[in-house]
C-alpha cells in the first residue's frame, strides 16, 4: 500500500548508511538537486559486501527499493555505483522503472562513440569491475572500457575508510591528475564515466583538465526526474 503521509517525490535514490563526508554535487546530498529527492537507507549491507556483489546484500537491497515505491516514487536510483551487481534482480522484483548503478550507461555510450574509441570509468576501486557487473548491466564489451580505481589517489581513502572529514580541494587535484596520466597512456579514450558516486563533485575539473564529456549518475538522476516530470511545450 502506497504511504500517504508525504507527497512530491518523483525519484527515490537507495543509499548505504555511510559517515563519511558529502560534498555539494554527492548523490547522497540532496542540495546536489533542483528537484526534491527521497532517500531510502539500506541498513545492514557494508561497502565490502555491496562491491563484492555478496549475496547477502540482496534482501536488504529489495526491501529498500519496496519501501521507497510504497512512499510514492515513480524511480528508484542507487547512490553507489556498485548497487549494479544487483540490478537485474532489483528491476526483476520492482514495480517502477530502477536504475541502481550509472553501470547502465556503459552500453549506450560504447555504441554513441566512434569505433575505435574507449571509454574511461573512473571506480572507487577498479577490482569491482567484475563480469557480474557487465552482466547485470548488459556490457558485452569490456575490452573497450579503460578501468581506473580513484583509491590510487591518497586522498580518495577518507572516502573509503568512512572518515568525517575530507580534503575535496587535494582530491580534486589527485583527480586531474589521475584522468590527465590516463589519457596520455590512452589517447583513443573518448569519454569519461565516474562509477563511484562521490566522484560528481570533480566531473567540471575533469572536464577542463580532458577536454572529454563527462557522465555520472548526478545527471542520470536528473534526467530520470525531467522524463518522470514533463512539461507541455508551448509554440511562441
Amino acid at each position: 500500500m502506497t504511504c500517504k503521509s508525504v507527497k512530491g517525490y518523483r525519484v527515490g535514490i537507495l543509499t548505504l548508511d555511510t559517515t563519511h563526508a558529502l560534498e555539494l554535487g554527492n548523490v547522497q546530498h540532496a542540495e546536489t538537486f533542483g528537484f526534491p529527492v527521497l532517500y531510502g537507507v539500506v541498513r545492514d549491507v557494508s561497502i565490502p559486501s555491496l562491491m563484492s556483489g555478496h549475496p547477502s546484500a540482496l534482501a536488504p537491497i529489495l526491501a529498500g527499493i519496496a519501501e521507497l515505491e510504497d512512499r510514492g516514487v515513480s524511480a528508484i536510483l542507487g547512490a553507489c555505483g556498485s548497487f549494479a551487481n544487483f540490478q537485474t534482480d532489483a528491476a526483476r522484483a520492482s514495480r517502477v522503472p530502477v536504475f541502481l548503478s550509472i553501470m547502465l550507461e556503459v552500453p549506450l555510450l560504447l555504441r554513441a562513440l566512434p569505433h575505435r574509441a574507449k571509454l574511461g570509468i573512473i571506480f572507487a576501486r577498479a577490482s569491482t569491475f567484475t563480469d557480474r557487473v557487465c552482466s547485470q548491466c548488459g556490457i558485452e564489451d569490456a575490452s573497450r572500457i579503460v578501468a581506473i580505481g580513484a583509491d590510487v589517489v591518497p586522498a580518495f581513502q577518507a572516502i573509503l575508510k568512512q572518515e568525517s572529514s575530507l580534503d575535496s580541494p587535494v582530491l580534486e587535484r589527485g583527480l586531474v591528475d589521475l584522468t590527465t596520466r590516463a589519457m596520455r597512456e590512452h589517447p583513443d579514450i573518448g569519454a569519461w564515466l565516474l562509477q563511484c558516486s562521490d566522484l560528481p563533485p570533480y566531473a567540471a575539473a575533469i572536464q577542463m583538465a580532458t577536454s572529454l564529456p563527462v557522465f555520472d549518475m548526478s545527471l542520470l538522476i536528473d534526467h530520470i526526474y525531467r522524463a518522470s516530470r514533463r512539461s507541455a511545450f508551448h509554440s511562441s
